[in-house]
């Protein structure tokens, strides 16, 4: 099998470089961003890397997962914020590439350009395990990793019963990862969509009638991918499963 050429591109999570930078500003000041952020993207830039992209989210209110699922991320409208938060995207966007668009979240950019295997995609949240294709994370890996789509496909069916609740994404019912996961080795692949969707409307794992809660549970959780985005017309193609009869 032919090896894959790894990008020379790397988008990174400027959500997380520009909140962890607005943190330490607001106790040591703002004028220590000239060193803190070039450190910082200089940390988050993998090796054999020559252009960096920043992706940034849209404001949480206009995420169209909120279309889905009101409560997405609704725990997080009423944290704290760094008071520099603005002053950290601000200096970033001055001097970096960024990419914003109407509606995404960094982790849909990343997605979509790491599954198009155009860029290395870079951050440390856990989420991006959902996306194939060259990923790097600064505080855990030694080298830039390939995701293969089967693992990519499998981590995400984890996530969509499962659920993460700092997200807000209830998920299943007293299903974990782990037993997510043994729910899928035993579990023929062909069938996982239909065994999860019956799994939505099974009182045993989901106490509340709520309708279409599979797929707005499957649409909160999973991150865009190449093909699913049109910059140019703003338009996002959502998913639906295949097999889902």
């Amino acid at each position: 099998m032919t090896k894959k050429k790894i990008p020379t591109t790397a988008i990174l999570d400027g959500d997380i470089i520009a909140y962890k930078a607005a943190f330490w500003a607001d106790t040591e000041g703002v004028d220590g961003l000239d060193y803190r952020l070039p450190e910082d993207i200089e940390k988050w830039t993998p090796e054999g890397i020559d252009t960096i992209i920043i992706a940034f989210s849209c404001n949480r209110k206009d995420n169209f997962r909120r279309d889905h699922w009101a409560d997405y991320k609704k725990k997080r409208d009423s944290s704290d914020r760094p008071d520099t938060l603005q002053e950290c995207k601000d200096y970033m966007s001055d001097r970096w590439d960024i990419i914003l668009e109407p509606r995404l979240e960094a982790d849909d950019l990343i997605g979509i350009y790491t599954s198009s295997e155009e860029m290395v995609g870079v951050t440390i949240d856990k989420d991006l395990k959902t996306i194939p294709g060259f990923h790097w994370n600064p505080d855990k890996d030694d080298a830039i990793r390939y995701l293969t789509e089967e693992e990519a496909d499998k981590f995400l069916f984890i996530q969509w019963m499962a659920g993460d609740s700092t997200d807000s994404i209830p998920g299943l019912w007293r299903i974990g990862p782990k037993r997510a996961d043994k729910f899928l080795n035993k579990w023929e692949k062909e069938t996982w969509v239909q065994m999860i969707f019956d799994m939505y409307d099974d009182p045993k794992y989901y106490r509340d009638s709520i309708p279409n809660l599979a797929l707005a549970m499957a649409r909160s959780v999973r991150i865009l991918r190449s093909g699913e985005y049109n910059f140019k017309t703003k338009e996002i193609n959502l998913w639906m499963p295949d097999s889902w009869v």
